[in-house]
């Protein structure tokens, strides 16, 4: 009888990271100014920007990316910036990252947003 040895990484894998990207949701609060993540009704995170009106338009400064300890290190960072960058380029706003993150971000995925000015 030959028997199968299964291959511990076979099959769809339900790793801690899918699951929290498949039950967090990221909200635009336009009253705060930030964009907020949440995982099962839980707030984890918010990236905070500022819009600045000029001659040119309104240019969207990102400030700051933060998270709760317990939720880094498993790429929600990046789902709350490329949720918030996804609203700035559906919406044809120009970007100013200051926000060292949202920075990195956009340089690993270049000519999502439109950059403004430093």
């Amino acid at each position: 009888m030959i028997r199968k040895v299964r291959h511990p990484h076979a099959g769809p894998q339900r790793s801690a990271r899918s699951l929290l990207h498949q039950i967090s949701q990221v909200v635009h609060n336009a009253e705060r100014e930030r964009f907020e993540l949440w995982v099962a009704g839980d707030l984890v995170g918010v990236l905070g920007y500022r819009i600045d009106d000029t001659d040119s338009g309104q240019i969207v400064t990102i400030l700051h990316t933060v998270l709760y300890d317990e939720f880094s290190g498993h790429g929600l960072a990046t789902r709350l910036t490329g949720g918030a960058m996804a609203y700035m380029r559906e919406n044809g706003l120009r970007v100013r990252p200051l926000c060292t993150f949202t920075r990195h971000f956009l340089n690993a995925h270049p000519g999502m947003v439109a950059m403004a000015p430093a």
